[in-house]
Formats: structure tokens, C-alpha cells, sequence
């Protein structure tokens, strides 16, 4: 199992297109499908379902892809630590972030910021909240994006509340309430559900039970998953119900409908975390960048509403 393989694979699963992997890699479509068969060869399991020129994931590859995130994050993070540290390398800004937040928050930033500090390094990794919040513990992060979060974990760091975003009730397609405009969470009493797993996005499964409850009823929690790819595939292969942030809906989700919840809208936290320590200029930088341009999508939101 080679480091180009994972990150094919990972490219592949986050786009859910041969073609558009290969093109944001630099590499022809047949060697990308190559690599990728390889490693499934390797791994003894299909991670793709090819239908129709299309290709979706397993459960096998959903249940892999964190995994192997996680494989190239520690990777790329331990050569850059030696390099920093042995060598004479610069140091390196590292921003931990959730997917949802890439394209319009994360990649801005860290663009304007390349032009204010054009000798100085940034790099980025998509990570679990638990996974950041231990690299953080452990300086392996210098700050991390992500959403609610313990008390006990705020004790521990800086926070600052980036934006607030509203839940939405993820249905399979066939749902009889998929096609509504909008639905009340207590419609969706005596559904199965789906929750993120605590082990990896802390506290979730209580968010879960605390808005159920709120709205009448405990949810059936059946399955719990490690990543938000995964809760979208749990609820397509309809083995239940989810709520996630309305701002989630921009990620491949074929086979499900995000449903606006009816008010009162239940909300979730996206919040910027750093260590109790002094901040660099660089790194002050940074995260004024992500503050204001987070203020300036929550307002674009509130205007198109």
C-alpha cells in the first residue's frame, strides 16, 4: 500500500469521479483507475461501485476512507516535524478543518493569507474534531475548524465561535418526506437514526438526544458512523434518518435530500480552536482571515434567506 494510492483513493472518494480526481491530481484517468485497483487488489476488498460510469463507494471504502486520512495526515505531519526540526525547513502553520468548510472558507484564507506572507508555509488537514482536538493537545496543530465541542475540551483551548449554522434532516430520496419544502424534527418520531460516533466527533450522539428530546421524542439511534461521508451513505443505503448542518448539503449526498427543519430551527456551533499559548504574527493572520470571511458567509446567508 503506497501514499499515492491513498490519496487517489481519497480524491476519488471526496469528488465520487474518476475524471475529476484525476484532474485535480495531475494524473490521467487510466493511471488513477489503476492505482485504485491496485489497491483494492492489495486490500482484498472493492471500495467502488462502478454503476452506469459512475462510481459510489462501499461500505467497505466508506469505512476506509478516514482511515486512510488519517494514514496520510500522520504521515505528512511526522516529515514535516523532521524536516522542521532536523532540517531547514521553515515552519509550518498547520490548520485543521472539516470538508464542508474547504472551498469557501479554508482555501480563501489560506489564499489571502499566501499573499500577505508569501515566505511563510501553511498546511492543511481534513480531520475528525476528536483527531483535531488530540493533535492540538499535542502541537501537532497550530488551529483547528470544527463544530460543538465538550465542556471539558473548552477548558482545555482558545475558542471562538466562527458561525452558527442551521440542521437540516437528512432523508433517502424515497423518504415520503423527502419532497417537502420544510418538516418538523417531530415528524421524524419512530424513524431509525443515524448519529456521528462520539469516539470521533465528541458529544454528537448527546446533540442528537437533547434536540430529539426537545422536539417530544428519543431517538432510535441504530448505527453510528465516523465521518460525515459515511452518515450520508448510512442514510442512502436506508438504514436510517440524520441531521446534519445545512451547509454539509454541499457534499456528494446522490441518494438523499436535505430537508429544511421547520421552526425553530435547531442550530450547530462552527468554531475556531487554539492553544493557551502566545500566537505568532503569522498565525494571528490566519485566523483573522478565516474570522472575517466566516462573518462574511453567515451574513450572505442571512441576506439571501
Amino acid at each position: 500500500m503506497e501514499f499515492h494510492q491513498l490519496r487517489y483513493f481519497i480524491a476519488a472518494a471526496e469528488d465520487l469521479s474518476i475524471s475529476a480526481a484525476a484532474k485535480r491530481l495531475h494524473v490521467t484517468q487510466p493511471a488513477l483507475s489503476r492505482q485504485i485497483a491496485v489497491l483494492e487488489a492489495e486490500l482484498g476488498v472493492s471500495l467502488f461501485d462502478r454503476i452506469r460510469k459512475r462510481i459510489h463507494l462501499t461500505e467497505a471504502g466508506r469505512f476506509f476512507l478516514p482511515k486512510a486520512r488519517q494514514i496520510v495526515c500522520d504521515a505528512e505531519t511526522g516529515a514535516q516535524q523532521l524536516r522542521e526540526q532536523f532540517g531547514k525547513a521553515r515552519r509550518t502553520l498547520r490548520l485543521g478543518f472539516l470538508p464542508p468548510f474547504l472551498d469557501d472558507l479554508v482555501a480563501p484564507a489560506v489564499r489571502e493569507f499566501r499573499q500577505r506572507h508569501p515566505r511563510a508555509q501553511v498546511s492543511l488537514f481534513e480531520l475528525p474534531p476528536r483527531a483535531q482536538l488530540d493533535r492540538l493537545r499535542n502541537h501537532e496543530l497550530d488551529a483547528a475548524i470544527l463544530g460543538n465541542i465538550s465542556e471539558g475540551d473548552r477548558a482545555l483551548f482558545t475558542i471562538r465561535t466562527l458561525s452558527r449554522h442551521k440542521m437540516a434532516a437528512v432523508l433517502p430520496e424515497d423518504h415520503p418526506l423527502a419532497r417537502k419544502k420544510s418538516i418538523s424534527l417531530s415528524a421524524l418520531k419512530g424513524e431509525r437514526w443515524i448519529s456521528l460516533s462520539d469516539a470521533f466527533f465528541p458529544g454528537r450522539r448527546e446533540f442528537l438526544r437533547n434536540l430529539c428530546t426537545k422536539a417530544g421524542f428519543e431517538p432510535e439511534i441504530v448505527s453510528e458512523v465516523d465521518s460525515l461521508s459515511m452518515m450520508i451513505g448510512a442514510v442512502t443505503a436506508g438504514e436510517g434518518v440524520a441531521l446534519m448542518p445545512e451547509h454539509c448539503r454541499k457534499l456528494p449526498h446522490s441518494g438523499c435530500i436535505f430537508v429544511p427543519l421547520a421552526a425553530p430551527v435547531p442550530t450547530t456551533e462552527l468554531l475556531l480552536v487554539l492553544p493557551r499559548q502566545e500566537l505568532s504574527r503569522e498565525l494571528i493572520t490566519l485566523t483573522s482571515l478565516i474570522a472575517e470571511l466566516a462573518a462574511q458567509i453567515a451574513k450572505d446567508l442571512r441576506d439571501r434567506r
